[in-house]
């Protein structure tokens, strides 16, 4: 086998493995199937954005498979030749369903070197046994003017916290579960007569003083740019290259 390589490895029904594989270094992402809440945080952290045809939504290393335009029956999927195996989407992962492991150890070299923060987070356990945690703060409006119940519950089976509920046709929010991720508002885009707002002003109490890596995340999660708009330049992909500074891609690749 030639080096450097990267190639995807399926382990089992529910694990997936993204491996990248040098002389003296190895750096693996794995995937949980069955822990994946759908929740869109991965898509929009990754720092490696790919312009496609100048539309608004822009393509990354990581997400659904129709974001990604690549035909699989997984609820997320990697593009090998785009990772940078930064740890990005790892870092944010609610569901704990990705985990970045660097020479065997599990490890995130953007928080270790003060790129990323650490951040306080309200962590509980779904009713099927799985820890999730919530990482921004924020609010969420649900204006349903639906009239058929059957579709309501539909939609509140969109959630995969259990936060929406149905009272009557009216849709209710736990907000003690919610965790302000972009399912249950893409998921409006489906439905004629019911609407989502979801505002996330903040992170949960960051620690340190990251580095413009992290403004480029902030501006992707609270929304300010919208759907990754705006962030990248049709020359560069300024995000992608701070990522690529602050883990010494450049030096890796003139070694390889």
């Amino acid at each position: 086998m030639s080096l450097p390589s990267k190639k995807a490895i399926q382990v089992d029904e529910n694990t997936t493995k993204y491996v990248y594989r040098m002389l003296n270094h190895e750096m693996e992402l794995i995937f949980h199937e069955d822990k994946c809440l759908e929740c869109g945080f991965c898509h929009r952290v990754c720092p490696v954005t790919v312009s496609i045809r100048d539309e608004i939504y822009k393509k990354t290393a990581i997400g659904t498979p129709k974001e990604m335009r690549i035909e699989s029956d997984k609820k997320i999927v990697v593009d090998t030749e785009k990772c940078v195996w930064c740890g990005c989407c790892t870092w944010i992962c609610p569901g704990y369903t990705l985990e970045l492991f660097i020479n065997g150890e599990k490890k995130l070299n953007l928080v270790d070197n003060g790129s990323l923060p650490e951040f306080d987070e309200e962590v509980r356990t779904l009713e099927n046994g799985q820890k999730v945690r919530k990482v921004v703060e924020g609010s969420i409006t649900i204006t349903c003017n639906e009239k058929d119940a059957k579709v309501i519950d539909a939609f509140c089976d969109e959630c995969a916290v259990g936060a929406l509920s149905r009272k009557d046709k009216k849709i209710e929010i736990d907000k003690d579960k919610c965790i302000l991720c972009f399912k249950c508002s893409e998921a409006a885009q489906n439905y004629d007569n019911i609407s989502v707002k979801i505002f996330r002003d903040r992170f949960k109490k960051v620690k340190g003083e990251p580095s413009s890596v992290w403004n480029g995340i902030m501006l992707r999660v609270l929304g300010k740019e919208g759907k990754i708009k705006g962030i990248m330049s049709r020359s560069q992909n300024k995000l992608a290259d701070a990522v690529m500074r602050l883990l010494a891609k450049e030096e890796t690749i003139k070694e390889e």
